[in-house]
Parts: structure tokens; C-alpha cells; sequence
């Protein structure tokens, strides 16, 4: 299944959750509690890996970075940040610092280093 709002697309494939943001998108609070709650539907209950490309965001606002770091991070069994911008890069180093993440999460420039940190957190199901 492949969900699609104004803001991300969002799918699962090989055991790694997908969440594309488009291009020149704002992350205001209310898109950041849609993109969680079309991740949560396809996760049904299973924590996931979780490749997350912000590579399209212009900019977070406050209370969206203040959601995605506490009720937004639900099910997340390790999250890969794809962020090839200064603008997304300065964003994710932030969220990580400014978190203290209790899940493994790094910052990669590209998707495919990105899937290689993440396939250690691949499971069978």
C-alpha cells in the first residue's frame, strides 16, 4: 500500500518504511500529525526502520519539530534522515541534538547509504 498526502508519500518495501517529502513543502504541526498518522497506518502495530528523505522540506516549524520528537516518534525502530541541503542538513542535526533520540538515527546524504545503515534493523516477519 502507498499513502499520499500534500506534504509526503509513504509506503513499505523490503522491511524499510519509506517517507518521501515532496518538493518546497512547509511542515506546520498539522502536516506533521497527518504524516505520522499515514505512517502509523501502514506500520499497523509494527515498529519499522525508517527512511525518512527531507530533502524537498523548505522549512519545520517549531511545533511540528516539537511533535516529531515525542508523540510523532511512535514505532520507530531506527530512522535514516536523507538530507542532501544545507537548509535540511542544519534541520536534522538539530532534531538529533536537540532530542536525544532514543532510537538509532543518522543523517545521510544520499538514499542508498541510508539503506545500508538501515538494513541491520530489517526483521523477518
Amino acid at each position: 500500500m502507498h499513502i499520499e498526502n500534500n506534504f509526503a508519500s509513504t509506503w513499505v518495501k523490503g522491511g524499510v518504511l519509506y517517507s518521501i517529502y515532496k518538493e518546497g513543502v512547509d511542515i506546520h504541526l498539522t502536516a506533521a500529525k497527518l504524516i505520522v498518522e499515514d505512517r502509523l497506518k501502514l506500520q499497523n502495530g509494527i515498529a519499522l526502520p525508517i527512511l525518512c528523505d527531507i530533502r524537498g522540506v523548505r522549512k519545520f516549524d517549531m511545533a511540528a519539530k516539537r511533535y516529531f520528537s515525542t508523540d510523532g516518534s511512535a514505532l520507530i525502530k531506527a530512522l535514516a534522515l536523507v538530507s542532501n541541503n544545507p537548509v535540511s542538513e542544519v534541520y536534522s542535526k538539530i532534531y538529533i541534538k536537540g532530542n536525544l533520540p532514543t532510537v538509532p538515527m543518522q543523517i545521510f546524504d544520499n538514499e542508498t547509504e541510508a539503506l545500508f545503515f538501515l538494513n541491520q534493523f530489517i526483521e523477518d516477519i
